[in-house]
């Protein structure tokens, strides 16, 4: 099973590779589902490429298909069109995504003004991680320009303007911080910026805060600011209903586009990592791939400098790290290990992927490293 799974990442790390950065535009729930569970799709149009295309619309809907026996956009349903269940590809507006543990005052400042950013630890991910920590220090960035995490501030250095990221204590769960974004992170006159990403630590990555994922896993914040058309929009589905697909078949990626209910009301696409627009590719769970598994191993810190943390590997046997094109650029062997530090600091800047073989068969996730 782990030679197929190797062999299928490779095959589809072409469709990543167009979309290195689609869970940021574009997340689905459960995770790890495959194409004969119910899914959510949920679309950040402040996030998709171009920037502004479907910013303004009143109606979201998906042009897609999938991934069929290693032959994308197969069994192609039409936005315009109904699938095999008979259901429309139209999403609802669900509204803009606020970390609930993350507060900005006040809520209608722009990037010049000062703001406060209040970190609630109880509401972190995970849950205990920063609550009754002594020192809260945030390392961050900012969606610049459709890329996140740009003009990174770490957080045991200091802001553009010579300020350190050091919060304080508020007296019980909060903790705080006052700056002026464009100061802080050394932004231009005219800069768009739509989120400020975040993630926090006691002054180590000993201890760390995130937000959760709707499976209760911890992901970095992003926050909403300073744009106010950062929207959210999701549809509920089978793939296997949707697109007519018989069981036992070999479904590994969804391929899709959106539109504002019309081809001239503006389209929404993944963003390649050159700035250009290319078309989703959400990898599914192949037959057998992860069954049983019931936790995913967690990777941290993410974005990473140097030293990379794999915990809850499951007995791992193995480790392997692919670059964008395929190519296996670093091999781990391990004996039914748990836990691992990885030094990844000869790697070149960019998005990588592993995957951990251990006792259950082949998992697999991404990291930033820069």
């Amino acid at each position: 099973m782990m030679k197929k799974f190797t062999q299928k990442f490779l095959l589809l790390v072409v469709f990543v590779t167009m979309s290195a950065y689609a869970m940021a535009q574009v997340t689905m729930t459960p995770w790890n589902a495959g194409a004969f569970e119910e899914i959510t799709l949920t679309l950040n149009v402040g996030k998709s490429c171009p920037a502004d295309a479907l910013l303004k619309a009143d109606s979201v809907m998906m042009h897609s298909g999938i991934t069929l026996d290693g032959a994308a956009w197969s069994n192609v349903v039409d936005f315009d069109g109904v699938g095999a269940n008979g259901e429309r590809p139209k999403f609802a507006y669900i509204g803009p995504y606020v970390p609930a543990a993350i507060t900005i005052t006040p809520g209608d400042a722009t990037i010049y003004d000062t703001i406060t950013l209040t970190l609630d630890t109880r509401l972190s991910c995970p849950a205990d991680a920063l609550y009754g920590a002594d020192s809260v220090m945030m390392h961050s960035g900012v969606n610049l320009d459709g890329a996140a995490w740009s003009n990174v501030v770490d957080f045991d250095g200091v802001g553009a303007n010579g300020q350190a990221p050091k919060l304080i204590h508020n007296g019980d769960s909060t903790w705080s911080i006052t700056f002026v974004p464009a100061s802080f992170y050394g932004l231009a006159e005219g800069a768009v910026v739509t989120q400020i990403n975040c993630v926090f630590n006691n002054g180590t990555w000993d201890a760390e805060g995130k937000d959760f994922n709707a499976d209760e896993s911890c992901t970095d914040f992003a926050v909403p600011f300073g744009y106010e058309d950062i929207y959210l929009w999701a549809w509920t589905f089978i793939p296997s209903e949707f697109y007519g697909i018989e069981a036992g078949a070999d479904v590994s990626a969804l391929n899709f586009v959106f539109n504002g209910g019309a081809w001239d009301k503006g389209e929404a696409k993944a963003f390649n990592e050159d700035g250009s627009c290319t078309d989703f590719a959400m990898l599914l769970n192949g037959v057998g791939i992860e069954e049983g598994i019931e936790e995913h191993f967690v990777i941290y810190p993410n974005p990473v400098h140097a030293n990379i943390t794999l915990d809850n590997l499951g007995k791992a046997e193995k480790v392997e790290i692919f670059n964008l094109t395929g190519q296996l650029v670093k091999t781990i062997a391990l004996s039914n290990t748990d836990k691992i530090s990885v030094d990844v600091s000869e790697l070149e800047a960019g998005v990588y992927f592993i995957n951990v073989m251990n006792e259950n068969g082949v998992q697999s996730s991404k990291f930033i490293k820069q």
